[in-house]
């Protein structure tokens, strides 16, 4: 199942536990714009990243090839109740032994 990026929007917002009403200072948008947003707006990329950075997080393109292996990775952190980079986390002196194994198969290896 596709998740769009306005699904993902949502879902950070609900999981960071704000309201739809403290995202606009959030995101330095005004109320109308970001519940247009939500409800299904087609946004302006400089708008989406006021967003992603009020939600305190980053958007990033991911080549397709690869798409599997980050949501891997996510999931892998979503478990572990991680927030946190994932970068951050790949070292072998603090991070635990599944991180230094995903590490190794880095899906950016070949970029």
């Amino acid at each position: 199942m596709k998740t769009t990026l306005l699904d993902q929007i949502k879902k950070r917002r609900l999981t960071l536990g704000l309201q739809i009403q403290q995202m606009p200072l959030r995101a330095g948008l005004t109320r109308q714009q970001y519940g247009k947003i939500e409800a299904g707006g087609n946004p302006r990329l400089t708008t989406l990243d006021q967003i992603a950075e009020g939600l305190d997080a980053a958007l990033l393109l991911v080549p397709k090839s690869k798409l599997v292996a980050v949501q891997r990775i996510l999931a892998s952190e979503a478990e572990h109740d991680i927030d946190r980079p994932y970068v951050a986390q790949a070292n072998e002196s603090s991070a635990p032994e599944h991180f230094i194994h995903e590490a190794d198969e880095s899906p950016w290896g070949d970029l």
